[in-house]
């Protein structure tokens, strides 16, 4: 697949278009994986929850985890493409003592609680095989992220245009329910996911602008701020992630870029909310009572330090009751240090009847990273924490290195992954995102490449050129080859 974001040389900040060659049999499953990823995550950020729900008939198989399956046979049958990478990168090893530690507190639960509630729950860990097997695919094929850059150029103004209406179209039209979640509708599309999946968009138009024309790229970047703004009077925890990532993605603009930027953004946010407050400008019908309006983006933003009243104060007053009630219990249980495990439902532990009703109760404290302290107990959050310490570690650092070594497409992507991935975990101490497939699936890919980009290992095509001096001109990085480097580290198949 050919695309104008592959056709240039690394002056700017574009891949270089260097097709994959034929490497025999081994690793063409982990290649599959790498093509059906994009799709897969096409789906999620488009339609949330109900392309999570797709799923074989009479099977609990749902579309994710029929894309992991493949991936799970692509490593192994070609176990190198995933064992060098590990053993080179030790973010990666980090991330393998996570998931071991969750699997070892697996075994109670299915005993307990069952297969289903148990595996259900365990979904919290085993998502993160996407970013071991989006590793593993890049070691096999560097020139899928080519690949799947091209695609997401082509897919940003679909997903734009879109997101807005997603978020409102749910209480204007009628659609049909999806199975097995209590009678939501086809169309719902959460608006914390929204949020997510409008600074992907938006960070992808900032650090590959020659993708498009200014004015395109100021339409789009519009309607990115539309979407976030839409799914801030509705969820704060978006609003939070996006503010977020959109700091990590400034951070590494260029100064006077960065002020620019920052001026046009302020400029249109205030000329749009004046706009919106002095016509009454309202879309009707909102979740938990709360209408599209910037009125209700105001009262969401200003109850963050506790000075607003009604539904946003409220919802936040009960999420913090929830979290700290399952915390006193854990301890006064005896559970602080290893946790409750997989399979229990964490909220009835307190009785709490806000988030259980219904006929998909929710499991978790509304909190992705409060989960993971009740079922792995300290030792988990230790592991969480240190893990996200390393693999910030190694981007920063990483896409130091890569500015200085003129690869600056490839560090446009870490940044990238970085936005996304901070996007995400922000959000999520504000709802259990990381449960589900349709934000986990997009946050352990990001995580994979951003290992993949930061790296200057063989195993991931060849290695950075050393720094421009004096005596020598910048070498052209034609890192995304479809063929590894044969020394240092390289990446032979199995």
């Amino acid at each position: 697949m050919t695309s104008s974001l592959l056709s240039r040389e690394p002056s700017g900040a574009v891949l270089v278009d260097a097709p994959g060659r034929p490497r025999g049999a081994s690793g063409r499953v982990l290649v599959l994986y790498g093509r059906l990823l994009g799709p897969l995550l096409a789906g999620y950020l488009l339609l949330d929850r109900t392309w999570a729900y797709v799923h074989v008939p009479g099977t609990p198989a749902y579309i994710g985890e029929l894309v992991l399956t493949v991936g799970a046979l692509g490593v192994l049958t070609a176990t190198g493409y995933l064992r060098i990478p590990v053993r080179d990168e030790p973010v990666l090893a980090l991330l393998a003592a996570f998931f071991l530690w969750g699997l070892f507190r697996l075994p109670p639960g299915l005993r307990t609680y069952g297969t289903t509630n148990a595996v259900r729950d365990f979904a919290l860990c085993y998502y993160c095989f996407f970013a071991f097997f989006t590793v593993a695919a890049l070691a096999r094929a560097p020139d899928l992220l080519d690949r799947w850059l091209a695609q997401l150029a082509r897919f940003v103004p679909w997903l734009l245009v879109w997101l807005p209406l997603a978020l409102v179209l749910p209480y204007h039209v009628h659609a049909p329910a999806m199975p097995f979640t209590g009678g939501d509708s086809v169309l719902n599309h959460k608006p914390g996911n929204a949020a997510i999946a409008a600074v992907l968009a938006l960070g992808f138009l900032w650090l590959f602008p020659e993708t498009r024309s200014a004015g395109s790229r100021a339409l789009w970047s519009t309607l990115a701020l539309v979407t976030v703004l839409l799914s801030a009077t509705q969820n704060r925890g978006g609003l939070l992630g996006a503010t977020a990532a959109a700091m990590v993605g400034l951070a590494f603009l260029p100064t006077r870029d960065r002020i620019r930027l920052i001026v046009k953004t302020v400029a249109v946010l205030t000329i749009g909310l004046g706009l919106a407050v002095q016509f009454s400008l309202t879309i009707p019908t909102g979740t938990q009572g709360r209408a599209f309006t910037a009125t209700q983006l105001i009262e969401n933003v200003t109850s963050l330090k506790g000075a607003a009243s009604g539904s946003a104060t409220g919802t936040a007053g009960a999420r913090d009751l929830l979290w700290g009630l399952i915390f006193k219990q854990q301890v006064a249980d005896g559970k602080l240090v290893d946790g409750y495990g997989f399979g229990v439902n964490l909220p009835y532990l307190v009785n709490d009847t806000q988030v259980t009703g219904g006929a998909d109760p929710l499991r978790s404290p509304h909190n992705s990273h409060d989960d993971i302290l009740a079922r792995l107990g300290l030792i988990g959050i230790s592991l969480w924490i240190a893990l996200w310490l390393g693999w910030y570690w190694q981007m920063v650092m990483g896409c130091r290195r890569l500015a200085r070594r003129g690869m600056h497409a490839r560090r446009q992507a870490g940044v990238l992954c970085m936005m996304v991935v901070t996007a995400i975990l922000v959000s999520s101490f504000f709802d259990p995102q990381l449960e589900g497939a349709q934000i986990a699936a997009l946050m352990w890919t990001a995580v994979g490449i951003g290992v993949a980009v930061t790296s200057l290992r063989g195993w991931f095509g060849r290695q950075a050129p050393a720094p421009a001096t004096a005596e020598s001109p910048p070498q052209t990085p034609h890192w995304s080859t479809g063929q590894a480097a044969t020394k240092g580290g390289s990446c032979r198949p199995p």
